[in-house]
């Protein structure tokens, strides 16, 4: 039987006016070829849909049945292509999206209001995560999109990313320690002192570029310990040694820990860059939307 979209139209539409002239009128096409689909639909369902005469049409008992139905396929139908639209349109629908710590101060409050402001309909999912395991997320399709420090060893044909943040890496200290009292620490005062530094399963990034730029300038910190962000500035504040932080991650007020930069080293050597992630072959169109938040938000910053 062909209950077709386009033969519910046309019988609802003679339903209504009750005259086959109107009816193709309204539909756009002439009397003949509408008479000729009415019958044939009348076949196709196995019932007489109206009684015809010279003067009237009229619906019969199972015309009435059929039409009350079929205004609400109708209906239905034009209600689930709306949503289907404004699904594709990206202002309904789901997002996962994951974020590292020092990605909550800088980058994500401004890019999660302006797009709640645009999108009020869409289901946030959010999730705090180490670097290495929001890359993983994203690859295996837990997550949509990431806000994740990705170091070069990390980097995959199947993501795409884009920059959204840079960080000058600072040296924190507690505020008693002797190289406080400069307005920027040369690298060399580094070499043998007691230093945090980060661990490589969950602070790569990190861990790539602090190693990298010690490495590059041949100076050797003793590190007492490595740790990830936040837990790190904890281990400052006990005195376990200095750290290099970015900016993005420093506390707003305290006065237990003070940040300097560095000197004597190479331009862009201290710099660490916070990206946004997702699969090239997601396709959730709310990705492409959140993604161009955080590149208008990179553009003005």
């Amino acid at each position: 039987m062909a209950l077709t979209s386009k033969a519910l139209h046309a019988f609802t539409a003679v339903a209504e006016e009750l005259h086959f002239g109107r009816a193709a009128k309204r539909l756009h096409v002439s009397q003949p070829p509408l008479s000729q689909q009415i019958r044939q639909f009348e076949h196709d369902v196995g019932a007489t849909l109206f009684l015809r005469t010279t003067r009237s049409v009229q619906l019969t008992p199972a015309g009435r049945l059929l039409y009350a139905r079929a205004q609400r396929l109708i209906a239905d139908g034009e209600l689930a292509l709306e949503a289907t639209r404004r699904l594709a349109r990206g202002e309904t629908g789901e997002l996962a999206l994951g974020f590292t710590h020092s990605a909550v101060a800088e980058v994500l409050p401004r890019a999660l209001r302006t797009f709640r402001e645009q999108h009020a309909d869409v289901t946030l999912e959010l999730r705090q995560l180490t670097s290495s395991q929001l890359v993983d997320g994203v690859k295996g399709r837990r997550l949509d999109l990431a806000l994740v420090r990705l170091p070069a060893s990390m980097a995959d044909p199947e993501l795409e990313a884009i920059v959204v943040a840079r960080n000058r890496m600072l040296l924190t200290m507690p505020a008693a320690h002797p190289l406080a009292k400069l307005r920027a620490v040369p690298i060399r005062r580094l070499d043998g002192l007691p230093l945090v530094g980060y661990s490589f399963e969950e602070s790569r990034h990190f861990h790539e570029i602090v190693d990298g730029l010690f490495a590059h300038h041949g100076v050797q910190p003793l590190v007492t310990h490595r740790s990830f962000l936040p837990t790190l500035l904890a281990l400052v504040e006990a005195g376990m040694g200095v750290a290099l932080v970015p900016t993005a991650a420093l506390p707003r007020q305290t006065d237990a820990i003070v940040a300097r930069p560095l000197s004597g080293i190479d331009k862009g050597r201290d710099v660490a860059t916070l990206h946004c992630i997702w699969r090239r072959d997601n396709p959730n169109p709310l990705v492409t939307i959140f993604a161009e938040v955080l590149r208008g938000q990179a553009e003005r910053r």
